[in-house]
């Protein structure tokens, strides 16, 4: 771990190592009497946690290191080398209060591999897989800044140089669960498949949540998609030797069960195929991230449930329900999205959990007496009685004038389009806003292995064309990633605050690196005028950064904003008094 201010800390998480000394002495009872497979077991472990809060009050910052990491996921199988963030796969997870300004020092500790495709050595731009050593940082969720020392993911932090985030959280920011992971275009497939990637969770302020949900314990996981295959044909595209290398020696060598899933596995916390231990008739909260880039939701199911495992949904992309409980029986979680669930095992026994249609997460619920023991209580509903601004219903809104606009994602590969056009860096965006204005975008997917992801600013469902009523998604419902089928979806979100370049893209980083990705911009005045289908540069009032910039950073680790101090002054500022 590559941050000596940052000691791991597990007592802010509730499913402590007590608690799991306890549930490992259960299972290996069970063991005992042949109730579980005893070949290869590996016990759920959480990723370390990073109290920024503690971390940030003395003064210091969040260091954060990408580098090459040997990890070895799959018990008994080869090791390999990766991109990681923070020194572990997946990186530790960051928690925060609303309220604090988070500062992150990034240092990208690659190096510049001679075999690399580079954007900047094309005479035009050109959407592709190019630059793997090149990286930034996305703080997937956070309702952040875009205008940089923020999250503005056009800028790229070259090999051997570093950048200092700074990025406030809002007082009433909702709390809940996000990410962080590389987002430099073209290396994007490359380092999140790799699974440079980690949590970010925005605390439970005190006596926000009702006691039954505070007192329940804690399973932070981080599911990762590991394509062996995949990533390989992405390496050499890229001229990424160093990763090609390494996926090809776990081709070479072979890994445990990987005939019967083409070298396509499913990771919990960095493991394959682990075991949690649970106790019956209690509720648990499971915090679930799907660090996801490719093609398929998650698809999070019981496919044998001899504990009964019932799910209740608590939130979603980090924004609590309205509904909440609301049962469901399979979370169809879109790539980069996540789910807050309530998990109650009411029986003793094995429950077998598959996503992405592989065997994912076995659960041994046994009563704490190893008897019986009485059941926690039902839930009971609940929602926050108030909501940020930003998270305001839009269901009845009306839309402000010529604030509707249409966003298609279509085609794949080298084809990867939005409303017809690739992506073009610079001053080049596709629609237009300001803030105040109640935001309509209607959009369209021409393949079911498109995803919508939107920078900044959560969206509402308002409607849906599909004939499929879901358990898990709903129209009223809020989101920042969204996959389900090919129907047309309306959406809205309003610009409250926050200015800027708002990035729109397929989350399949496949289609988002070669071109599925545009720009939206919110200018910084009020009682504007949207623009819809601009495909060009922009100019004039509200505009609150540098948009010729050409993304690229070569500079001091020191240095604290690219645009003015005054942009960053005004926009701390804001978000402080909020």
């Amino acid at each position: 771990i590559h941050a000596r201010q940052t000691p791991p800390q597990r007592s802010k998480h509730k499913h402590n190592r007590m608690n799991m000394k306890r549930s490992s002495y259960i299972f290996f009872l069970l063991l005992a009497c042949g109730l579980v497979p005893s070949s290869s077991t590996t016990i759920f472990e959480e990723p370390d946690v990073w109290d920024a809060d503690e971390i940030l009050s003395k003064g210091d910052a969040v260091e954060l290191v990408l580098d090459w990491l040997e990890v070895q996921p799959f018990p008994g199988g080869p090791s390999f080398e990766t991109r990681a963030l923070g020194g572990s796969f997946p990186g530790p997870t960051i928690t925060i209060s609303a309220g604090v300004t988070l500062n992150i020092k990034f240092r990208n500790n690659l190096k510049r591999q001679n075999s690399a495709k580079r954007a900047s050595d094309a005479a035009v731009y050109r959407n592709q897989f190019q630059d793997p050593d090149v990286g930034n940082l996305h703080f997937h969720g956070a309702h952040v800044t875009s205008v940089l020392p923020g999250d503005d993911t056009t800028m790229a932090v070259e090999p051997g140089d570093s950048y200092d985030y700074l990025l406030p959280f809002m007082d009433r920011h909702m709390p809940g669960i996000h990410w962080i992971h590389s987002h430099h275009h073209g290396s994007t497939s490359l380092h999140l498949g790799g699974g440079a990637a980690m949590a970010l969770i925005v605390k439970d302020p005190p006596g926000f949540l009702p006691q039954q949900i505070a007192d329940a314990e804690e399973a932070v996981m981080v599911l990762q998609d590991i394509d062996v295959r995949e990533q390989l044909y992405t390496a050499s595209r890229a001229g990424d030797d160093k990763y090609a290398a390494n996926l090809q020696k776990l081709l070479d060598v072979g890994i445990p069960g990987a005939d019967e899933s083409n070298y396509r596995f499913v990771t919990v916390n960095g493991q394959h195929q682990p075991t949690l231990n649970t106790k019956t008739g209690t509720w648990t909260r499971w915090r679930i991230l799907y660090a996801g880039w490719q093609d398929l939701s998650l698809d999070f199911e019981k496919v044998l449930d001899e504990a009964q495992c019932e799910f209740q949904l608590l939130a979603k992309d980090g924004i609590y329900l309205t509904d909440y409980p609301r049962p469901v029986d399979m979370l169809p979680i879109a790539p980069g999205g996540r789910a807050d669930v309530m998990v109650r095992c009411n029986s003793a026994g094995v429950t077998k959990i598959h996503a992405l249609g592989r065997m994912t997460l076995t659960v041994v619920a046994e009563s704490e007496d190893n008897l019986s023991s009485s059941s926690d209580e039902d839930l009971v509903p609940w929602t926050p009685d108030v909501r940020p601004d930003y998270l305001v219903d839009l269901m009845s809104a009306e839309v402000s004038p010529g604030c509707s606009c249409s966003t298609k994602l279509e085609g794949y590969d080298d084809g990867s389009l939005i409303n017809r056009k690739v992506y073009i860096p610079g001053n080049h965006f596709l629609h237009t806003s300001y803030l105040g204005a109640t935001v309509e975008r209607k959009l369209s997917f021409g393949y079911l292995s498109h995803s919508y992801h939107q920078h900044v600013y959560p969206f509402q469902v308002v409607s849906s064309e599909s004939k499929e009523i879901s358990d898990y998604f709903k129209v009223g419902d809020w989101h920042d990633t969204y996959m389900y089928g090919i129907a047309d979806l309306t959406i809205r979100y309003r610009p409250t605050v926050l200015p800027g370049k708002i990035m729109v893209h397929c989350h399949n980083s496949l289609h988002a690196d070669r071109g599925m990705m545009a720009k939206e911009y919110v200018r910084d005045i009020r009682d504007g005028q949207c623009q819809c289908e601009v495909d060009g540069s922009i100019s004039g009032v509200g505009i609150v950064d540098d948009l010729d910039k050409g993304g690229h950073y070569n500079g001091s680790a020191n240095l604290k904003c690219l645009s003015t101090v005054a942009i960053c002054l005004i926009v701390t500022s804001l978000a402080l008094l909020l």
